[in-house]
């Protein structure tokens, strides 16, 4: 038996003003430190995501709950189908979250220090993206014959009067067609019942385009395949009939499984494969479709909401198999014919780590292969990894401390030291230099937070009036708090703190307010008043605006400064690795298109994942 997974579509942030909107259950810095805090309703023009049921398109076409969840079964969880599946949605929800790179490892490092390579291309594939569809999961009450009833979406029965005519049946189509680009699907439906008419069977599985009439069962029309029950056969397209496999009655597994690589598709009856029972099948938008002629006749359909009987994971694993020994058999030499395949990446993985600043592990990384060539009685007798220059070596280290000065919230150190080293960086990347005004903002209210937090309370519960906060009057903006006192803290020294903290941060905003007012660019008044907004809560890292605080920002705006520099002194501000995953990536979406070879890779998954990492 297989098993599931659920692909949740994760609820958006809400995005909202202080001033006009309440908070709830959260409630503010200042009506903790004065002792008030009750919650109140928000407006009604605002939407906490996971808590309503505000439609969306989990189809990208189809109306449907925030909370609905994306049933994928097994075989597919780790495809690059359910992962752009997932992004899409997730992006739908919240935009913001597509501006985030999968972090990966960092050398000598846990994961969460580095962006690691980039994946951007992932989300953004030049064309078709808006056709990316999601998987079956039903049948489809508007699109059956009226002859069928459906019970809770995935049990049909045949209710009409019994068809004379051996042409006549009634049939059903799934809510979805089959997208190409997961490769392979499958779905399987148990026969509950045969019927009243003795041991005639007349049930067909299989599958059809939207264009056949739903009075036949699959196969006896064009675009139509099916295999059916009574006799065992396969029927293609108007009736084309062949011996295929065995009958099947009540209690029986059938199951249907379209490999879009090959374009063929096969049955399985109680999880044993049946065999090819159709190649050359069309790839146009291909419909699970179910018919029956009897009345009585009643069969439940698993579109993965469960596991199933056939071992669908092995057989997805072996066609995975299959497309990564054609993948091995391709050469690696006319890529750079100077080097040979482990020379090509040795230089691969020593320009991005010089090119990202990790100048200890790049000589590091140097030496091994140096003293590994030498242990080989390399006739170069050394590396393939160029040494870095002097001013190289000034620049790497120059850049790796600007880094690690962002990714530990230390914005000033490394606005101090980018000034030093290239003063011209921010005066040519405004935006830049706006996003790391920013981020000082949310460490702030982070290290406010992180105080909050770690102080010893005595006991006292807030409950109270919440301050109203009026962030666009830059004047009095945090006015309010200028006379609170604290009076829920043990320590006297722990209320100095709070209230150093809390007012540093409502000073800096108060001033990057004001250094901003004029400017209204959504890239800087939209990011400015998510910021600003994080002071509504007593625990931003546990409200709507957690995701601002998640230390994947740190590394955004590091890499993003990091290649600022980089562009000023005449480089790319790309990785030579990075651009191979990057154009790799593009490749396999490419060619998963239409359901090829590309849909059963996905790099992320099989190469880049962090073997260290827990699940």
């Amino acid at each position: 038996m297989t098993n599931t997974v659920q692909v949740a579509f994760n609820p958006a942030p809400v995005i909202m003003s202080t001033r006009s909107s309440g908070v709830a259950p959260n409630s503010s810095y200042a009506s903790v430190l004065s002792g008030q805090a009750r919650s109140f309703n928000l407006h009604s023009d605002l939407t906490i995501s996971g808590t309503t049921s505000t439609p969306q398109r989990d189809t990208f076409g189809s109306e449907q709950s925030q909370q609905h969840r994306a049933t994928v079964p097994s075989y597919l969880s780790e495809s690059l189908y359910a992962e752009r599946l997932a992004s899409r949605s997730s992006e739908d929800l919240d935009p913001s979250s597509s501006s985030q790179s999968m972090p990966l490892p960092t050398p000598g490092k846990t994961s969460r220090s580095h962006r690691g390579l980039a994946f951007d291309v992932v989300e953004n594939i030049p064309f078709g993206e808006q056709s990316l569809n999601a998987l079956p999961s039903r049948w489809n009450d508007d699109d059956k014959s009226s002859s069928i009833e459906l019970l809770n979406g995935c049990e049909a029965r045949f209710t009409g009067p019994a068809k004379v005519n051996e042409a006549d049946a009634a049939a059903v189509r799934a809510d979805r067609h089959m997208p190409p680009q997961c490769g392979l699907f499958y779905y399987e439906i148990t026969v509950v019942s045969k019927g009243k008419e003795g041991i005639i069977r007349l049930i067909g599985i299989g599958f059809c385009t939207d264009k056949v009439s739903l009075n036949k069962l699959p196969g006896w029309e064009q675009e139509s395949w099916g295999y059916h029950g009574d006799d065992g056969n396969s029927f293609c397209c108007q009736g084309t009939r062949k011996q295929y496999g065995p009958k099947f009655t009540t209690n029986d597994v059938i199951g249907c499984g379209v490999n879009f690589r090959t374009n063929s598709a096969f049955f399985t009856k109680n999880g044993v494969d049946l065999g090819i029972a159709f190649r050359d099948i069309d790839k146009g938008k291909l419909f699970p479709v179910v018919g029956m002629k009897k009345a009585g006749e009643h069969i439940r359909a698993n579109f993965g909401q469960e596991g199933f009987v056939f071992d669908i994971d092995n057989y997805m694993k072996m066609e995975k198999a299959r497309t990564y020994h054609a993948i091995h058999r391709h050469s690696t030499t006319k890529l750079c014919p100077e080097l040979d395949e482990t020379a090509l990446i040795q230089a691969l993985v020593s320009q991005y780590l010089t090119h990202d600043g990790y100048v200890d592990t790049a000589r590091a990384f140097a030496k091994d292969i140096y003293h590994e060539r030498q242990a080989l009685d390399s006739t170069s007798g050394r590396s393939n990894t160029h040494p870095l220059d002097p001013k190289g070596d000034t620049d790497a280290v120059n850049r790796q401390k600007i880094r690690n000065a962002i990714l530990q919230g230390d914005v000033d150190h490394a606005l101090k030291l980018t000034n030093t080293f290239y003063p011209k960086v921010l005066e040519d990347n405004e935006l830049l230099y706006f996003r790391l005004r920013r981020r000082k903002l949310v460490e702030m209210i982070r290290a406010v937070s992180e105080t909050v937090q770690a102080c010893p309370k005595n006991g006292h519960t807030h409950e109270g009036y919440i301050q109203d906060m009026d962030i666009d009057d830059p004047v009095h903006f945090g006015s309010e708090w200028e006379n609170m006192e604290v009076e829920d803290y043990d320590s006297g020294d722990a209320k100095v703190e709070v209230n150093n903290a809390l007012d540093a941060a409502v000073e800096y905003g108060q001033k990057l307010r004001v250094d901003f007012s004029s400017d209204t660019r959504p890239e800087i008044k939209k990011p400015l008043e998510e910021a600003f907004s994080l002071l509504a809560y007593t625990d931003p890292k546990s409200s709507v605006l957690a995701h601002l605080l998640d230390e994947n920002g740190r590394i955004a705006d590091a890499e993003e400064l990091n290649s600022a520099i980089l562009v000023s002194l005449g480089k790319s501000s790309v990785a030579a690795l990075e651009r191979l995953i990057k154009q790799s990536s593009v490749l396999v979406q490419d060619i998963s298109y239409d359901g090829g070879p590309g849909a059963f890779v996905n790099l992320r998954n099989d190469y880049l994942r962090d073997s260290g990492a827990v699940d």
